[in-house]
């Protein structure tokens, strides 16, 4: 039976934003609630919001706590977020829900997190609207000066700006806009939300950002609204998206362990980086700050503690770069300089490894969206260990994403009251990331695109991807010492290939004991 029981809306369908977190739940000895995927939209298809209302209230008195995406809540999911056409009245009318749970349950915490409306880079429109295509560059650019402009009066950013506004149609500028000052007044109705004692805990995450930009500008007053009420506490906002869930999963269960027993020590956490130099001064791609500062904002929301020494800590995550700039396995972006890797540090983490001495966790940075090949198969090669003896891995989608997921599953399984089912519960989680960010993220990806391009496949063609991934991973599984970890098959969650979905087993003594 569940220690406690969790209701969560999360931001989408995908398996990385609801089954893994179920996963993580798991190893900790919890549960997850969340609705069924096909009642979480589809891509740019918003969620049927009613639905998910009722949703909540039929299972609210069953839980222990809540915790929403108020991007699912509110607009139906974090891309339709972005283009939605209702109004603010509307929208910050489903906000209603979440006054009556806390008036109906007053002692069940109830957390949330709610992105700010990300500026990206690029004229791909798959999750923006749809003008984002010919124009997107151009509003980066107008968005990113006329920010930078304001903040230090360069007058070469003030004409950059005016060129690449002058470029966009004055409707589009209008509409763009609009849409951001609406979402800015919904995200304003949340933060009130928050003071008055119905939110107890809020993470408003930056996704795909920079130093300077529109969002950059209302991220700002959002820290000056906190500080001026001195929420700082109740209120984190730093850079991220996809992985918050997780973060605040791991912290309510602190939170509801701390109410029932009296006292919760927070993890210990001691990082190992990989070229310090490079790492103290990377600002990770789609993030606004230091990687390492980002680290310690994700450590801090999780409810860990983080230590100086190794020997005072209960878990070590290694942290891998290449050099200060990350590469890009999805925009095959390459390294902007490449250090290598320090035989000392592959060394030393692989005798951890072998030698059990301490639980060692891989932080793998070197890349956005998939992790670094070199490094795995140097550690695929490690006599007598090898990576299914990493306590957790990860080297998804931006820094921040790998970042919080990797430490809430440590939060997860490094409990004082482990035992073999939570180990292999966070075995299968460690080699669906390592099967994801590794394996198909950054080795197989590629391989799978320039077969749909060679045959004239559209991209996301199933057959492809089954003909490309399984044998292989099922083969790389048993080659790494993932005995107990079956995939049964895989998919594409949004018919695309930047994702993939994976069904796999945790099978022990011959019987299946959980699926994903």
């Amino acid at each position: 039976m569940a220690k406690y029981k969790i209701l969560a809306l999360p931001v989408d369908g995908r398996p990385v934003t609801r089954e893994q977190v179920q996963m993580v739940a798991r190893i900790a000895n919890c549960e997850v609630l969340c609705p069924p995927v096909q009642s979480l939209g589809h891509f740019r298809d918003a969620a049927d919001r009613n639905l998910l209302a009722s949703w909540v209230a039929q299972h609210a008195d069953a839980v222990d706590g809540f915790i929403f995406s108020l991007d699912m809540l509110i607009y139906g999911g974090l891309v339709p977020s972005r283009f939605i056409a209702d109004s603010q009245q509307a929208l910050t009318a489903r906000l209603g829900l979440l006054t009556g749970l806390k008036a109906s349950y007053p002692d069940k915490p109830l957390y949330g997190f709610c992105a700010t409306m990300r500026m990206s880079n690029n004229n791909e429109n798959e999750e923006e609207k749809r003008y984002w295509a010919q124009y997107g560059t151009d509003i980066w650019a107008w968005s990113f000066h006329s920010d930078r402009y304001a903040c230090t009066g360069n007058t070469q950013d003030q004409e950059r700006a005016a060129i690449a506004k002058s470029r966009i149609p004055k409707e589009i500028q209008r509409d763009y806009l609009d849409t951001r000052a609406r979402n800015f007044g919904v995200t304003r109705e949340v933060l009130a939300l928050v003071e008055r004692g119905i939110i107890d805990r809020l993470i408003l995450p930056q996704d795909d950002t920079a130093e300077y930009g529109f969002n950059i500008a209302e991220r700002r007053q959002l820290q000056q609204w906190v500080a001026e009420r001195n929420l700082q506490h109740s209120i984190l906002i730093y850079p991220g998206a996809d992985e918050v869930i997780y973060t605040l999963l791991v912290h309510q269960l602190q939170t509801l362990e701390q109410r029932k027993s009296g006292r919760v020590a927070a993890l210990r956490v001691a990082l190992r980086p990989h070229h310090p130099g490079a790492l103290a001064s990377m600002v990770a791609r789609y993030e606004d700050r230091p990687v390492m500062e980002s680290i310690r904002c994700q450590i801090h929301a999780a409810g860990a503690e983080l230590v100086a020494d190794e020997p005072a800590a209960d878990v070590v995550i290694a942290v891998h770069c290449r050099g200060a700039m990350q590469g890009d396995w999805a925009m095959q972006y390459p390294l902007g300089e490449d250090l290598g890797l320090d035989a000392h540090w592959v060394a030393q983490l692989k005798q951890d490894l072998k030698e059990k001495r301490r639980p060692v966790a891989l932080l793998d940075l070197a890349y956005a969206n998939g992790g670094d090949p070199d490094l795995v198969a140097a550690l695929e090669e490690t006599p007598g260990a090898g990576l299914a003896d990493l306590q957790a891995y990860s080297g998804w989608n931006t820094a921040s994403n790998s970042v919080g997921s990797l430490v809430a599953q440590l939060c997860a399984g490094m409990g004082e009251q482990e035992c073999a089912e939570q180990k292999a519960y966070n075995q299968h989680l460690l080699a669906t990331r390592l099967l994801d960010d590794y394996l198909y993220q950054s080795r197989l990806r590629q391989a799978l695109r320039a077969v749909q391009q060679e045959r004239g496949l559209d991209d996301g063609d199933r057959l492809a991807l089954e003909q490309v991934y399984v044998a292989t991973a099922r083969q790389w599984l048993q080659q790494q010492g993932f005995a107990s970890v079956s995939l049964e098959s895989v998919y594409f969650p949004w018919s695309r290939s930047f994702e993939i979905g994976l069904r796999t087993s945790l099978v022990t003594a011959g019987a299946v004991e959980c699926a994903v």
